[in-house]
């Protein structure tokens, strides 16, 4: 079984068996017809940080500013040196939606795969008021049965954090457009008469906990000049990207038998103890998205992981 979680480079990569992969528009870069450009869409972001310019200033100004806005930087984030003359560019995406009404958690609770991992979420032995302001969060858009739904959970700001299980699909982009192409439906006025049924006391979410963390190097970058970079050549490129959900969750109470994962009979499961979309969504309707992962190596939701392809 792998242990690897990988930061992809767009969102058309493959999905691969007992692979995690992780998607984050933040890189600062981007190759177009053979030239590579700045862009503008780590700048300013809350959940992230780019620079790119002469290497050693752009990695002393982003290690600066990481710990700043992040506490310390996670080993293995950035190189311990820069190129010489050549420029930088460097990107930290931490994103970690928070919830205001916290979900319960549960240790030892579903079997994935081969594993039995924690979850948090909603279910019967979680205590009425838990329950009620913490199913307020969430909206589902589809559920045809125990392996194929999509709900979101409403997150501070305005982060919505859609989870879906769904037949594999060829890739991470495959995935994510059908589960947002859900979620636009949902808001169309036929469906809004007569869409889902709210998440009631007869539905049961369970998601594993998750603190990712995954490092790509832009080897397709390096030694190319940069378009509006008086003819400068990149010596350097990397993103790192950490992910954390469920992190918020109230303390665990004491996990109840385990049976497939799904425990006590509910009307809906919502219950990933299997390979799982998560997308991080910025508002309605432009539906930006700002992570995607695709969950599907039972052993990285124990903790952080890495991996660079």
């Amino acid at each position: 079984m792998s242990r690897a979680t990988v930061l992809v480079p767009s969102l058309s990569s493959p999905i691969v068996p007992d692979l995690n992969l992780i998607f984050s528009p933040d890189f600062p870069l981007e190759e177009r017809a053979g030239e590579v450009f700045t862009v503008p869409r780590a700048t300013g972001s809350p959940w992230s940080v780019a620079r790119v310019g002469p290497a050693e200033e752009a990695l002393r100004d982003i290690e600066q500013e990481i710990a700043r806005r992040f506490g310390p930087v996670p080993e293995g984030t950035l190189p311990e040196s820069a190129p010489g003359d050549a420029l930088g560019a460097y990107a930290f995406s931490f994103v970690r939606p928070s919830f205001a009404a916290p979900f319960a958690s549960q240790l030892e609770a579903i079997r994935f795969g081969e594993h039995v991992v924690p979850v948090f979420g909603l279910w019967k032995d979680v205590d009425d008021v838990t329950r009620s302001r913490a199913a307020a969060q969430l909206l589902v858009h589809r559920h045809r049965g125990l392996d194929d739904f999509v709900i979101e959970l409403d997150a501070k700001d305005d982060e919505r954090v859609v989870v879906a299980r769904c037949p594999r699909p060829e890739t991470l982009g495959g995935a994510v457009a059908e589960v947002v192409a859900s979620v636009r439906r949902s808001r169309s006025w036929l469906r809004r008469w007569f869409g889902q049924k709210p998440f009631d006391w007869n539905c049961a979410l369970r998601i594993p906990p998750l603190d990712l963390c995954a490092i790509r190097v832009q080897e397709e970058l390096i030694g190319k000049p940069l378009a509006d970079g008086d003819g400068r050549r990149i010596g350097d490129a990397r993103h790192a990207v950490r992910f954390r959900l469920g992190w918020d969750a109230l303390p665990p109470i004491e996990p109840g038998p385990i049976t497939l994962g799904r425990g006590d009979m509910y009307e809906r499961y919502f219950v990933c103890d299997g390979p799982f979309l998560v997308v991080v969504l910025g508002a309605p309707p432009q539906d930006e998205v700002r992570l995607a992962a695709w969950i599907a190596a039972p052993e990285a939701l124990e903790g952080a992981t890495a991996g660079a392809p």
